[in-house]
């Protein structure tokens, strides 16, 4: 089909005078034939879809532009967090709970979500070491937050349960009680804070009354596997008094 056209572009042009018709010059005058085609579809293209052409590369470029001035916001932001997490730790060091109180108070409104929450659950620590009851409240509103991750809401409800055996009354702690072992049982088994919920099992046990319960449960943990030092230690401990 293109031989057939060329021939007739050929023919054409020798009919109307163009020049000699050696194979140098046709070959010339296809290429000029053709460019003036590819120029014209280019033409019609530009004139259809240039304005949107010219839209979309605007968008991309701003976005780019956005995307790097927002990843240097992003990184000031973390900075800035960082250094006054330093100072809520030098203020904790120095003494200076209160100090401390109010920083992690500031930094738990900022809207980096994770720093949000790791500024809370250090808030109420503070205040569970206190001998605040407000602890609590603040370990459940950590938990009971359905946007937090799953990793921050369950040692936020380990740490309550573990508040909670500390600062409530013995009335108090019976009514939980049943509650609390029923939750760790069902809801953190090999989960990722198994351990730290078995330990508190066990605690929550030994609130109860039962001792065999209790000593199950630390056995299970000092047979496992990478069970920190400390906990390790606190097991056997444990597992000596109840036994003796």
């Amino acid at each position: 089909m293109n031989d057939k056209k060329n021939d007739k572009i050929i023919n054409l042009a020798c009919k109307s005078g163009c020049g000699t018709c050696n194979e140098k010059s046709t070959d010339a005058f296809i290429e000029n034939i053709e460019e003036e085609i590819r120029q014209e579809n280019w033409q019609r293209l530009w004139d259809k879809y240039g304005k949107f052409i010219t839209y979309a590369s605007c968008v991309i470029l701003a976005g780019a532009g956005i995307y790097g001035m927002w990843q240097r916001q992003d990184m000031a932001d973390r900075e800035a967090i960082s250094a006054k997490y330093t100072e809520v730790q030098m203020n904790l060091m120095s003494g200076n709970p209160g100090i401390a109180l109010n920083q992690l108070r500031e930094i738990s409104n900022v809207s980096k979500k994770e720093y949000a929450i790791l500024a809370k659950l250090e808030y109420a620590s503070i205040l569970r070491d206190q001998g605040d009851k407000k602890a609590l409240a603040e370990f459940k509103s950590i938990y009971s937050d359905q946007k937090a991750h799953e990793l921050y809401r369950g040692i936020a409800y380990i740490f309550y349960v573990n508040a909670a055996l500390d600062l409530m009354t013995q009335a108090e702690i019976v009514t939980a009680l049943p509650e609390f072992i029923k939750d760790l049982k069902a809801n953190y088994k090999c989960k990722a804070w198994d351990i730290m919920a078995k330990e508190s099992l066990a605690f929550c046990y030994i609130k109860q009354g039962d001792k065999e319960s209790a000593k199950q449960t630390l056995t299970e943990i000092a047979k496992s596997t990478n069970v920190p030092e400390a906990m390790l230690e606190r097991c056997k401990i444990l597992l000596h008094s109840l036994e003796a």
